[in-house]
């Protein structure tokens, strides 16, 4: 299966999609805790959403690719 640019330039962008949920969550986390003084909870929690958001995005976007292959 060859790879077009535009199809590699997908691919590289669910990998952002997917990691920066991640960061931003426990950045945000990070700050809160300070905040709140709740050091290390809020980051932890914040961290954990991001990890669902970026598998959410993830299984999104697998499924528009197989939906693409299925019909070309």
């Amino acid at each position: 299966m060859a790879l077009s640019n535009g199809r590699m330039m997908r691919f590289a962008a669910i990998g952002f999609e997917f990691a920066w949920p991640m960061i931003a969550g426990a950045i945000l986390g990070h700050y809160l805790d300070l905040y709140f003084h709740t050091d290390p909870w809020l980051t932890l929690v914040m961290f954990l959403l991001g990890v669902f958001a970026g598998f959410w995005r993830l299984i999104q976007e697998l499924a528009l690719f197989q939906r693409e292959n299925r019909e070309s």
